[in-house]
């Protein structure tokens, strides 16, 4: 099977998936942001942090160019109004604050405190 159709399949997938989520009356915006969420998560498992970073960096530039377009369902009108408002990264549980710098160094003006030795006993 080439490329573009395993696309296709992929893409129509995600598609029904959220047409059952509609149905079931989850909200489209929230199945929309779990659906980024895992594709974010798989391309950093993937290729690594910094290549998903990389490749997120030009994304803004690949959207204007028209280059997922051909996933736009045309029948639908086109959202104006902004992006919601930006929230505070949460775990999954909904317990506590994702730390979202857990994988960049600690800034100069807050060094990293000195880690003591961790003793162990045997029982």
């Amino acid at each position: 099977m080439n490329r573009d159709n395993m696309n296709n399949i992929v893409a129509k997938e995600f598609s029904d998936a959220l047409a059952r989520c509609n149905e079931q009356g989850i909200d489209p915006g929230t199945v929309r942001t779990g659906l980024l969420t895992i594709a974010i998560a798989n391309f950093v498992n993937g290729i690594g942090l910094e290549s998903t970073i990389a490749l997120f960096e030009v994304m803004p530039d690949q959207i204007r160019s028209g280059m997922f377009n051909r996933f736009v369902d045309p029948s639908r009108p086109a959202v104006v109004n902004p992006a919601p408002p930006y929230h505070e990264p949460v775990s999954v549980t909904q317990q506590q604050p994702i730390d979202v710098n857990r994988h960049s160094k600690p800034p100069e003006s807050h060094p990293a405190p000195p880690t003591a030795g961790i003793k162990r006993r045997r029982l």
